[in-house]
Order: C-alpha cells, then structure tokens, then sequence
C-alpha cells in the first residue's frame, strides 16, 4: 500500500505536470535559455520530490495542499527568465503564473497565494527562508532549496557560467560573483537542518562546483586574453561563451562537437559529463 506522500505526489503530477510542462516548453520556443528552460524547472521539480519524501518521514505537518503547491511553483518559478533574465524575474513568473489560471480556466489550488509568493521570491535567498524550516517548512522553503540544489555539479556550473555571461558580468570576475553566489547557497542550506539526507548528497557536487571556479579564477588572473584561451576551465568556459551564447548551440550538443573540433580533453570531458547529467531526466 502506498504511504500518502506517494499518492499525493501522484496525484499532482496527474494533474499538473502535463499542462505547465507543455506550457514551459511553449514559453521557451522563442526565448533561447537552455540553463532555465522547461527541462530546468523539469530537473527542479524531481528534486522537490526528493526533498518531499524525506520531510514525510521526518515531519507529520506536511499536508496533500503543501505537495501540490510545491510542485506546482517548481514548474513555474523561472518561467519569467523567458521574459528577462533580471535578477527580480520572480516576480514576472508570479504574474504568468496568475495569467495561466486565468486563461486556462482551471480552477486555483488551495494556497494559491502561497504559492504565488514561492514563484516570487525563490530567487532572493535569504537566511529566513531557511531557517527553522525543518519544523515546518513551507513552499518557499521548499523550493529554494531544491532549486538551490540544482544549480550544484556540472550542471550548476554551466547553470551559472550561462546566466552570468548573459548579464554581462566580465570574464575576470565571473569565478569570483559565482563562488559567491554558490557558497551563500550552501551556507543555507547546511545551516538549516532542512533534509539534512539529501543535502548531504549534494555536497560532492558542491565541492565540484567551487574547484571549478577556483582554478578558473587562478587560470583567468594569469592570461592577459582570456577570450582567446581554449585549456582548462577557462577553456570550458570560452566554450560556452563562443557556442552557447553566441551561436545558440545547445549545450547537450557540445560533446560531440568538441570531439569533432578536436578540443582539449578537459573541455571534452565536461561536455561529455554535462550531456550524460542532462539525459537522466529527458522529456
């Protein structure tokens, strides 16, 4: 017999995951975003799931409404990246989030508002949505971890090397706002005691992440042209900014184009793990 949370995530995803997966998808036919696109909020909302599973067996309060509406914000949180990459795009998903109801004519779920204020705020990741959540977390809560979660591994890393190229931020800072980023996340969350069994398994990815961007910063203060270096993780990164960015080739793509350019094997083997890490939740 299943326990309730697997009915209720059942449940949800019956009658929810179609409509605002297809309706992401729709959304991002014409706004090229492969770190934030439907597959992203796809990735984000198998997370919630794993983080809902564990508060079952740790907290009685979750409730069937709480479920629904995590899953509900996770497919529509970056959804207003399709309209500006802005750091304040939470609020511009809040507001497609109300139009989809409206136009859909489905009817609103319960905590509606709460939801609502999850798609807005989800970006802003303050400690007070952290902590003391473990005793009561709510859909905010919720969701800023699992989207926190995503952005770890090498998928975190090409998540961040993406949008931080596209809002301008310089080449010789990049490691620096990133590593800053990462780590005010991961400070959070380890604080938190929020599903410490799952953050936990993200450690290592973590730990990837900021080795990353650390030889990258140590790699980018010792070139005076860091546009022209194609070695290391900078390398790895001149390669997105050069095909991701400028030509709109997608990174699940790269693999087997830097094998055919003959690239060097750091590159080749980021691509090659980038591509596998986004085939295990393929549509």
């Amino acid at each position: 017999m299943k326990v309730p949370i697997d009915i209720w995530i059942g449940q949800a995803e019956e009658n929810w995951l179609g409509a605002l997966y297809n309706y992401a998808r729709e959304l991002y036919q014409t706004t090229y975003l492969p770190s934030h696109d439907h597959k992203h909020h796809y990735r984000v909302w198998n997370i919630s799931k794993q983080l809902l599973r564990e508060i079952a067996t740790l907290n009685s309060s979750l409730t069937q409404a709480r479920v629904e509406g995590v899953l509900i914000a996770a497919l529509f949180h970056d959804l207003g990246m399709a309209q500006s990459t802005r750091e304040d795009h939470g609020s511009l998903g809040r507001e497609l989030c109300v139009s989809w109801f409206s136009e859909s004519g489905r009817t609103p779920p319960s905590g509606f508002e709460q939801i609502l204020e999850a798609i807005e705020m989800h970006d802003l990741k303050e400690a007070r949505f952290y902590s003391g959540a473990e005793s009561s977390p709510g859909i905010l809560n919720i969701l800023s971890v699992a989207d926190d979660l995503e952005a770890m591994g090498v998928i975190g890393i090409y998540r961040y090397a993406e949008i931080y190229l596209l809002r301008g931020i310089a080449m010789e800072d990049l490691g620096t706002r990133i590593l800053e980023n990462a780590e005010h996340r991961i400070l959070n969350l380890t604080s938190s005691a929020f599903c410490p069994g799952i953050i936990a398994q993200y450690t290592k990815q973590f730990d990837e992440l900021t080795f990353f961007y650390q030889q990258y910063k140590r790699q980018v203060l010792g070139v005076k042209q860091a546009e022209m270096v194609w070695e290391g993780q900078l390398g790895v990164i001149n390669y997105i900014r050069s095909q991701v960015i400028t030509q709109n080739i997608r990174p699940e793509d790269l693999s087997r184009k830097s094998v055919e350019e003959g690239k060097e094997t750091m590159i080749k083997e980021f691509f090659s793990k980038l591509k596998n890490e986004l085939e295990k939740n393929r549509e």
